[in-house]
């Protein structure tokens, strides 16, 4: 049951790069103060997202779920209690994070007042390397504190195996777009569609099939494709529904679906979010000027129409968009040298470079539909859709500081 009183943890201090150079060093810090909720709602509400989420909600929250939130999602961040919160995490939290999970907690607010039992599934589309990872991840720590459970699921997870994309390769040798795993037909769509709907469905009304070993499946998926168990009970006898995983280390880095004993294991989820770099993305017509422009790309092209049968299974969506693709080559990049420095094996720079060009065709040719289904035209596929702008430094487009005043 959703938590509507939450406790108040101790507040933040907000200070701005604009503050911190007209009082120097010192005066920043001794000058910030405790911001209280009601300075956490203004500053949210000067957000360039504020507006779209006033239309989308049928009350805005109050400054105290604005606070608590922040402040939670704050510390997630690393910003420890009686810290300073820096503009760009201010505007991080409650410029984006915040107004994006208040939108898809209404979705579940809305869908219990209507009767409904069953999981909100939420697409969350957005290119590589935006931040989603984090943004999901937060979201399912957001939702936890409102005593809610969300289920998070990458269209990564989905892909085929490792000898299934070797096969599909080879068939289709002189496609570059289909060498490697990413782009439509690339995905084992029986085992999206099946575990979408176990998660949707619940466990009421799922039959399982016994004991997971350890908690997890007792067998891996069968050389013929068949799908392996998705219900069944844990080491401690609770019924579980399992989330595929995809090792992209496997294979010298060609990437390999992980052992079901490795999956994720969750108990009927309040939420599901579907998350991926092409999830929304539909079909251009087949005499679309846009396909013969890249070389491969009306393979994928006809094969992307099947991915409506997942798309089919969402009730609403969140859609970020990238003011300029080219910014996916530099998120790329700082993500591999960040690796790189780290120790961890990355690719070079003409890699890179390699690897993101096999998704461009896709940005080029469905983007802008889906775009316009978000901002202009009532929503993807008709449905509540929450559409953010972000810039390449990945904040929102059009939010600026300095953070509000602090408290006297």
């Amino acid at each position: 049951m959703l938590r509507r009183g939450l406790l108040r943890a101790t507040a933040f201090a907000f200070t701005s790069a604009a503050a911190a150079h007209s009082l120097g060093p010192q005066g920043a810090a001794s000058h910030a103060k405790a911001i209280d909720s009601s300075e956490a709602l203004s500053f949210a509400r000067r957000g360039p997202l504020f507006t779209q989420l006033e239309r989308r909600l049928r009350q805005v929250p109050a400054a105290e779920d604005w606070e608590a939130h922040g402040q939670r999602l704050a510390a997630r961040l690393g910003v420890a209690p009686g810290d300073k919160l820096d503009a760009a995490t201010a505007v991080r939290v409650f410029h984006l994070y915040l107004p994006v999970y208040f939108f898809a907690r209404e979705r579940v607010l809305e869908h219990r007042a209507a009767g409904g039992v069953s999981a909100v599934a939420i697409g969350l589309s957005a290119p590589q390397g935006c931040g989603k990872t984090t943004l999901v991840e937060l979201l399912v720590d957001a939702f936890a504190a409102d005593g809610l459970t969300c289920a998070a699921v990458s269209i990564d997870d989905f892909y085929l195996t490792g000898a299934q994309q070797d096969a599909v390769a080879a068939e289709h040798a002189t496609n570059p777009l289909l060498q490697v795993r990413g782009n439509a037909g690339t995905h084992d769509l029986p085992l999206g569609s099946a575990v979408l709907q176990a998660l949707k469905r619940g466990l009421a009304g799922s039959t399982d099939t016994g004991a997971f070993p350890g908690g997890q499946a007792a067998a891996d998926e069968t050389a013929d494709g068949d799908l392996p168990a998705l219900v069944g009970r844990d080491a401690n006898g609770e019924r579980q529904i399992l989330i595929p995983r995809y090792d992209k280390a496997a294979r010298g880095g060609r990437g390999d679906r992980a052992a079901v004993s490795t999956w994720a294991a969750t108990g009927a989820p309040d939420v599901v979010l579907l998350e991926g770099w092409m999830a929304g993305f539909a079909p251009v017509a087949a005499t679309s000027a846009v396909l013969p422009a890249h070389p491969g790309l009306d393979e994928v092209n006809a094969r992307l129409g099947s991915y409506e049968a997942w798309h089919a299974l969402m009730d609403a969506w969140v859609v970020l968009a990238t003011d300029d693709v080219a910014n996916v080559y530099e998120w790329r990049l700082q993500a591999e040298r960040a690796m790189a420095a780290s120790g961890r094996p990355g690719m070079s720079d003409a890699q890179v470079a390699d690897f993101v060009s096999r998704y461009m065709p896709a940005y080029a040719a469905y983007l802008p539909a889906l775009y316009k289904a978000a901002e202009e035209l009532g929503g993807v596929r008709g449905l509540p859709t929450f559409f953010v702008r972000v810039d390449r430094t990945r904040n929102p487009v059009g939010a600026d500081g300095p953070p509000p005043p602090v408290a006297a």
